[in-house]
């Protein structure tokens, strides 16, 4: 075969794959991938990012992200990435759930979406952006995945600022507060919470009413000739939602 001949079918071959598998280089080094689905793309998809946040309770002094449980809202936001040529307000976002269309969010300049968690522990809903311009051209297609968690409860003693692992040790005639502080739940605070805690298989009551969540253990006074072991127990229901609910436990050695 002439070495022309050679060099061209080199050259048609190598843009083929590119195409067929949509990845090519761009001129900083960087993939991009091209949507041969539905057409050519006008602006680069990392020109957005989506940036979502949702209401689930978390306690006022936690410095992680709030994740979202079943019946939590959450809202995903469209971001620019930089300055563009046209304004984001003028462009018509198109958003998709979980491959439905959700045409009461599409519009001219709605650049956010909310809806309500409706999946278990351990799934996730896909959220889909679609972006086009006012000639209907589309300019962006982003998809993110907002992976649906179970409550939890975190366990602290008021005295210091970490939370309770697997157990505490107290002595004798000691007094011994215990606080809990659901995570995660979709509720605006504590009070929407039922409490239900017991030790030694024996249900306690709160002698404060209004920090339901708020325990103070009494250990008798005494001599012990060896250590005891008991469990305190609790387990927390969202008042409004009783498929919401989580539980704890903490061992606790009497000295």
């Amino acid at each position: 075969m002439p070495k022309k001949s050679f060099f061209k079918l080199f050259i048609y071959t190598a843009l083929t794959t590119l195409l067929l598998f949509g990845v090519i280089k761009t001129p900083n080094g960087r993939a991009q991938s091209l949507d041969l689905g539905i057409g050519a793309t006008g602006s680069n998809p990392t020109d957005f990012i989506l940036s979502w946040s949702c209401n689930s309770y978390v306690p006022v002094d936690y410095q992680g992200k709030a994740l979202p449980t079943r019946g939590s809202q959450i809202t995903v936001v469209a971001i620019p990435t930089k300055k563009l040529a046209q304004n984001p307000d003028g462009l018509y976002y198109r958003w998709l759930l979980d491959d439905e269309i959700a045409g009461y969010a599409n519009g001219q300049g709605k650049s956010s979406f909310q809806f309500r968690a409706t999946k278990w522990m351990g799934d996730d809903h896909l959220v889909e952006l679609q972006i086009l311009d006012a000639n209907q051209k589309l300019l962006a297609r982003i998809t993110t995945s907002v992976s649906i968690v179970e409550p939890e409860l975190l366990l602290k003693n008021p005295r210091s600022n970490y939370a309770l692992q697997d157990g505490i040790i107290v002595e004798t005639g000691q007094n011994v507060t215990i606080s809990a502080y659901p995570m995660f739940f979709h509720v605006k605070d504590t009070s929407a919470v039922d409490w239900q805690w017991s030790f030694d298989n024996q249900t306690l009551t709160p002698q404060d009413q209004k920090n339901l969540n708020q325990l103070v253990l009494k250990i008798p006074s005494g001599k012990l000739s060896q250590s005891l072991q008991k469990v305190l127990s609790l387990l927390a229901t969202n008042k409004s939602d009783q498929y919401e609910q989580t539980s704890a436990s903490l061992n606790v050695e009497i000295r």
